[in-house]
């Protein structure tokens, strides 16, 4: 059975990524900063850590096979991806674990098609970009096996098993969308495929 180990488990795409890691089978290490409680579940683990701190990933990493990343933040001149990144890749080459699977955004993806809204959109959340941007940087000089999923608008709906990868050439707006579950569900079968080891994709539902 594989071991997983989920950041940012806590939040709302981070819980629906714990409940279907557990429903495929995996064993789960939700590692979170604060003291939400998750549902007992078997093969649950709770960490409580820092994601900024190698120390605290490097024990949360022992002995898994896998990491999802789904760690964001609202705060808009924060270094959060950066520095987790950077904190990830020790904590993975001391463990030896080598799949890595970070979830991002549509609006780091650089297939945003220009126009008015979406200027005004890159504008407001101008740091928030540059940051993932910067986190996404070290993760593809690392050496691991990475892939980095980007999500068009996050919707809350349930799972639709109709995601598709935009292709490179193709832009979106933000009138495109994706459920959250269905992103999860991505996530979660990219564990063990070997399809996508050190890319980056873009996933809609519509």
């Amino acid at each position: 059975m594989k071991k997983v180990v989920i950041l940012g488990a806590t939040g709302q795409t981070g819980k629906i990524v714990v409940g279907q890691a557990l429903n495929a089978g995996y064993k789960v290490t939700a590692f979170v900063r604060g003291s939400e409680e998750f549902l007992s579940h078997k093969n649950l683990i709770v960490i409580k850590g820092d994601a900024r701190k190698a120390d605290d990933l490097e024990f949360a990493l022992g002995g898994q096979d896998a990491v999802i990343s789904v760690l964001g933040t609202r705060k808009m001149n924060d270094d959060l991806i950066t520095e987790s990144t950077n904190a990830l890749i020790k904590a993975a080459h001391a463990n030896k674990v080598k799949r890595i699977i970070m979830m991002s955004s549509f609006l780091a993806s650089g297939q945003l098609k220009q126009n008015l809204a979406s200027w005004a959109i890159a504008k407001l959340s101008a740091g928030l970009i540059g940051d993932k941007q910067s986190g996404e940087e070290l993760l593809k000089s690392s050496d691991l096996d990475w892939t980095i999923v980007y999500a068009t608008r996050l919707g809350n709906g349930p799972a639709t098993g109709a995601t598709s990868i935009v292709a490179k050439d193709e832009k979106v707006t933000a009138s495109n969308g994706i459920d959250r579950a269905d992103v999860a569900d991505f996530l979660v079968a990219e564990v063990e495929s070997k399809a996508h080891i050190r890319e980056s994709l873009l996933i809609t539902t519509r």
